[in-house]
């Protein structure tokens, strides 16, 4: 999982918690701790769909990768909003930013717009409808596999498009329906036809509809297409159970005369004593807003948040991984191994460059990460050749074995040595090294910042600008000027008429 998503989960996770603690000890019944608890789970399933062994698996297995896609659309955008995530964001983050901006925001009445209009039953059945069939034809999905920026675009849309889906059906609080409740259940049931539709297209069909795919190297002796109709039953396994079982309740539940919604139960009172260190360490930090005054203080503290999370985000999705938009090179099979080489697709640049490398049985398709894996490269003429380094196992993938070479601009040749026991194999490829391009261009996650950084400054700046300063004869001559041009108007109509 890309650090700076790990990042964002853990920061979500505090901003929901404090919220949600302050609205506790406000006794604010309609956000229990068992929709804390399901907010929680939702984080926890994003972090195990996107860093688990899926996330290793899924460039390999289409099955690893559909399991992703149903914890992101089927399973962690309904946790996250029965988490009523809401108002507890909102209350969790410093008071300058919800009072300047996120209260702003939620009130403004074009964002309100854009959220019924996209909470409607049948533009959010659409935005799911396509989100999932545009992302599974062959174009965007070999897009999504040969590019990492594509591949977690193509997350978020899952994702966002499935928030929008599911918001109707939770409904989390304070929103409130727009459409008859006995209407969700022919909802679910055309979001059930449509996952349907597709799984059936992956099941059924006779050739691989992804061709990166059947060029990878195959894990447990499973082919390319019988590991495309499994991720198609899984699809169709997992996304009928989380669309059919909620239209059942809902169903059950308007047929049922006299149902009642669960009853909140009273919020235990705190004891004063177990908050007097909590109350002792306020009064000491207190000091700073009777010196500076409360809105200097707020005004600083976000400021100082949002550097230090901004530059934090920014650096982590700007730093490059090792496997970031990595392609298969060469797939050999030499005595008893088969080895697959991964590293960044077309010319190399000058310089540092990162060479992963999967080692099979050449007879069974196991994958062997004891085996013992040396990287050298040769120039095209001999003269030349880089230091031997021994691959070692990738951080991010746990079945790669990963070296790194320093290669000057020319033709090379890989050298890849395989030894495990006494059997041993040896592997070339071919290698065009360039010079790179100069130039310096500041990395998207910087710029997003700064454009971001922007926006609040041009949103605080509208909120709190001064209306123009009139003078009492400006404002005499304006009025006269009003008149004069209204009875000449009125002039006008008379001559007119």
């Amino acid at each position: 999982m890309p650090p700076a998503a790990s990042l964002a989960l853990v920061l979500a996770a505090i901003a929901y918690l404090r919220g949600w603690i302050l609205m506790r000890r406000a006794r604010v019944p309609f956000v229990p701790a068992w929709r804390a608890i399901c907010f929680l789970l939702g984080l926890l399933t994003l972090w195990v769909a996107l860093a688990s062994p899926l996330d290793t698996f899924s460039g390999f297995l289409i099955t690893a990768h559909m399991l992703q896609h149903m914890l992101l659309m089927m399973v962690a955008p309904p946790l996250l909003l029965l988490g009523a995530p809401l108002i507890p964001l909102v209350r969790g983050l410093p008071l300058f930013a919800a009072r300047e901006f996120a209260g702003p925001f939620l009130n403004w009445r074009a964002a309100v717009r854009v959220g019924h209009a996209l909470t409607n039953l049948w533009v959010a059945l659409v935005v799911m409808g396509s989100a999932m069939f545009a992302w599974h034809t062959p174009r965007l999905y070999e897009l999504a596999l040969a590019s990492s920026s594509w591949h977690e675009f193509e997350h978020a849309c899952f994702f966002v498009a499935s928030l929008i889906f599911w918001w109707p059906v939770v409904q989390p609080w304070p929103s409130r329906a727009r459409a008859l409740r006995w209407m969700l259940v022919p909802y679910l049931l055309i979001g059930d036809l449509q996952n349907t539709v597709l799984s059936a297209i992956l099941v059924f069909s006779d050739r691989v509809l992804y061709p990166s795919y059947e060029k990878m190297p195959r894990l447990f002796g499973i082919s390319a297409l019988h590991d495309q109709a499994a991720s198609g039953a899984v699809m169709w396994v997992v996304g009928s159970l989380a669309f059919v079982v909620p239209a059942v309740v809902i169903a059950v539940q308007c047929l049922s005369s006299g149902s009642a919604w669960r009853r909140e139960l009273p919020l235990p009172s705190a004891r004063s004593s177990s908050f007097a260190a909590l109350r002792s360490l306020a009064a000491f930090l207190a000091w700073p807003r009777q010196r500076l005054g409360a809105r200097r203080v707020e005004a600083l503290s976000f400021v100082v948040w949002f550097a230090v999370a901004g530059i934090s985000l920014a650096a982590l999705a700007g730093r490059p991984s090792d496997d970031d938009d990595q392609a298969l090179r060469m797939r050999a099979s030499s005595g008893p191994f088969a080895v697959a080489v991964f590293t960044a697709p077309g010319d190399l640049p000058a310089g540092s460059n990162s060479f992963s490398v999967v080692v099979q049985d050449s007879e069974t398709q196991r994958v062997l990460p004891e085996a013992i894996v040396e990287l050298t490269a040769r120039s095209a003429g001999g003269g030349r050749e880089a230091a031997a380094v021994r691959a070692g196992p990738d951080d991010s993938n746990k079945l790669l074995q990963s070296g790194e070479l320093d290669l000057p601009a020319g033709d090379w040749s890989l050298l890849i040595k395989v030894r495990r026991g006494a059997n041993t194999a040896d592997f070339a490829l071919p290698l065009k090294v360039v010079k790179p391009k100069g130039g310096f261009a500041l990395p998207w996650p910087w710029r997003v910042l700064a454009i971001f950084a922007v926006v609040l400054l041009l949103a605080y700046w509208r909120r709190h600008r001064a209306p123009p300063v009139v003078s009492a004869g400006a404002a005499a001559r304006a009025g006269e000027g009003g008149h004069a041009g209204k009875d000449d108007r009125y002039a006008g109509v008379e001559a007119r008429g």
